[in-house]
């Protein structure tokens, strides 16, 4: 039987791993079997590369390519190379960073890492700083800490602030007053494998559903034929636009909202869910090329 799909991209917090950062033997064998049947697989991810990587070793599968930081970022992970990248302008870099530290708030500014030999500069500020503290000692990423702002030879491809809960919609609305949708995008999220709201930002066109596109298209994959798997805001177009967009049984409402399909939970291995459905063919057939999605939009 031919698989009515042919790519499948999985978010990861909240979708691939359990509440617990666990990847289950459920999911895990479940994407082993989807990997025989000749289905793709790509793992679409806020996450850096470094972030990442334990996932990927428990998985065990020999995947082409991976897709991080949002979309920003497009590796092959045969050679650990970057692919594609989408970075800040120097220009707008500069006056996200301003922005930010008028304000008192210390950066997160990611880049490339295999362009600078480092994934963060933290540059401190007033506001939390001992919770960026704490996330630099639970991640495995490298960092250089700065008293101010000295952006590198090499655009970062994200820059974030971590903030309490009660300060995201100030965050927020900070932001929009000062940069058009055009002009930049973020969201903002809670980072479970860290504990921390975060405020992340990007070049105005990068989101997951951008490179998932690119990265069928390097596949041959026409778009109608991606299955695509998330819970939280920044999987929100690449749920809407999918060939199928499949909503987890603990997604956001805005996720349920667009998904053409709803599976169970991460805590009730809702990635294996989906498996089984696609390898069988109980999903709902491909949407046309060109029809519209369910926010309405091509």
């Amino acid at each position: 039987m031919e698989l009515p799909y042919r790519l499948l991209a999985l978010d990861v917090d909240g979708t691939l791993v359990n509440s617990r950062n666990e990847l289950s033997e459920a999911n895990r064998a479940a994407l082993h079997r989807a990997h025989q049947a000749g289905l793709k697989i790509t793992l679409c991810t806020g996450r850096s590369l470094i972030e990442t990587a334990a996932v990927l070793d428990a998985l065990g599968l020999d995947l082409d390519a991976g897709i991080f930081v949002f979309g920003a970022i497009i590796t092959d992970l045969a050679t650990r190379s970057t692919l594609i990248r989408s970075a800040f302008s120097e220009e707008l870099a500069a006056r996200v960073a301003a922005h930010f530290r008028s304000r008192g708030h210390p950066l997160l500014v990611l880049y490339d890492s295999t362009q600078t030999g480092i994934d963060y500069q933290l540059v401190a500020g007033e506001k939390n700083l001992s919770a960026y503290e704490a996330f630099l000692r639970m991640s495995p990423a490298r960092a250089e800490r700065l008293a101010d702002w000295k952006p590198l030879p090499f655009p970062p491809v994200r820059i974030g602030v971590i903030v309490s809960p009660e300060q995201i919609e100030r965050t927020v609305a900070d932001l929009r007053a000062e940069f058009p949708p055009e002009r930049l995008r973020f969201n903002a999220i809670y980072a479970p494998n860290y504990r921390v709201h975060v405020v992340e930002c990007f070049p105005p066109r990068v989101n997951k559903w951008q490179a998932l596109v690119r990265l069928a298209d390097r596949m041959g994959i026409p778009p109608s034929r991606v299955a695509a798997l998330g819970d939280d805001v920044n999987d929100v177009e690449m749920i809407a636009r999918a060939g199928l967009g499949v909503a987890m049984g603990n997604a956001v409402e805005s996720v349920r909202e667009v998904a053409r399909l709803r599976v169970a939970s991460h805590d009730e291995d809702g990635v294996a869910d989906l498996v089984d459905r696609l390898l069988a063919g109980d999903v709902p057939p491909p949407r046309e090329e060109g029809a519209a999605s369910p926010d309405g939009l091509k």
